[in-house]
């Protein structure tokens, strides 16, 4: 199997264009949010969607606009956490994805609302080059 380094160009996709683009338009919006806070750990089950989403209720509470980006790909819960019907689902534009709201109008990004159903597990597959893969 070839790596990208190994093909002479991009066949006329412009990789280096797209990629350019896209982080540019990340960095737009990113700029649109006055206050950005992260809340990781490296062990799992330690409490870090429970303590997100009672954040973000007392933030909402406050008036304040808030919106997660749950980036638990093996776990996530936090639209269901937040009250987010499974029937809802991230919307998919050309302007980008439209985030779920939850509890207190919270918009919410989680792989959550992107599987079929609630027990429908995160499937991955690993190439012979270590490479994880979503399959849906």
């Amino acid at each position: 199997m070839k790596t990208y380094d190994d093909l002479p160009t991009d066949g006329g996709s412009n990789i280096i264009g797209q990629v350019v683009s896209q982080r540019e338009k990340l960095r737009e919006r990113l700029d649109k949010i006055k206050h950005k806070i992260c809340l990781m750990s490296g062990k799992g089950g330690v409490g870090k969607s429970s303590v997100t989403a009672n954040m973000a209720v007392c933030l909402a509470s406050k008036g304040y606009k808030v919106g997660i980006l749950d980036a638990d790909l093996n776990g996530p819960s936090i639209g269901k956490m937040l009250g987010v019907p499974q029937s809802e689902k991230l919307e998919i534009t050309p302007e980008g994805v439209i985030p779920g709201k939850g509890a207190r109008d919270i918009k919410i990004m989680s792989m959550d609302m992107l599987l079929p159903d609630p027990d429908s597990p995160v499937m991955w597959t690993e190439g012979k080059d270590a490479t994880a893969v979503w399959i849906s």
